[in-house]
């Protein structure tokens, strides 16, 4: 039988916690009510980006792929941990400094996992870093509040040189902090809906400790 051995495991939650009724931009609201039977129920109202969500091609192009065409080994592989401290006014993270950061362990289908542990401003993706993920073919970006880009241009072109390669993103990650080692397993395991762009996950890591 398949098991994790805690004594040499961690399994570490790093999903954002959803607070119904927190937030105007991100609503998440639920009413209770009842099923057939009397059961409790909650009517939700919400949409696709809310709390930790994996976003797909579909995302971005009319004819992407959805949640429910990508394989399951889309959303879960061996992650590496790209830890960024920009200072200053300079925060572009640029092919130079993705080579620099995980260059030495990237290894095709991997997944990125990028924290920002500066202090300050977050640092942004360039399109440039994009190339460079893609050429390296990782398959998913996981970012806390490190920036796909700096504004809407250059974040549709981060969009398009990944995603037309069927990569997806992973958003609002949280309890980034948690990861000690450079390598890890990480899962990110949307609710299966036919024809979503995004769905909120469950993002969790296991590290060797």
């Amino acid at each position: 039988m398949f098991d994790i051995d805690p004594n040499r495991y961690r399994v570490l939650d790093l999903s954002l916690e959803v607070v119904p009724g927190a937030s105007r931009e991100r609503p998440f609201d639920i009413t209770e009510g009842r099923l057939a039977d009397d059961a409790l129920k909650y009517d939700v109202q919400t949409h696709t980006h809310v709390g930790t969500h994996v976003e797909t091609p579909f995302h971005f192009f009319k004819r992407g792929t959805t949640i429910s065409d990508l394989p399951l080994q889309a959303f879960m592989g061996r992650g590496v941990l790209a830890a960024f401290r920009l200072e200053g006014d300079d925060r572009a993270i640029t092919a130079e400094i993705m080579e620099r950061t995980v260059g030495d362990i990237i290894r095709p289908g991997d997944i990125v996992v990028a924290r920002h542990d500066g202090a300050g401003e977050p640092p942004y993706f360039t399109p440039e870093a994009a190339r460079w993920m893609r050429d390296r073919e990782v398959k998913m970006v996981v970012v806390d509040d490190v920036g796909l880009s700096k504004d809407i241009p250059t974040g549709d072109e981060f969009h398009e040189i990944l995603m037309s390669r069927d990569a997806t993103f992973v958003e609002f990650a949280a309890h980034l902090d948690q990861i000690t080692k450079p390598e890890f397993y990480v899962m990110a395991l949307p609710i299966r809906v036919r024809g979503l762009d995004s769905a909120w996950c469950r993002l969790i890591a296991i590290e060797e400790k």
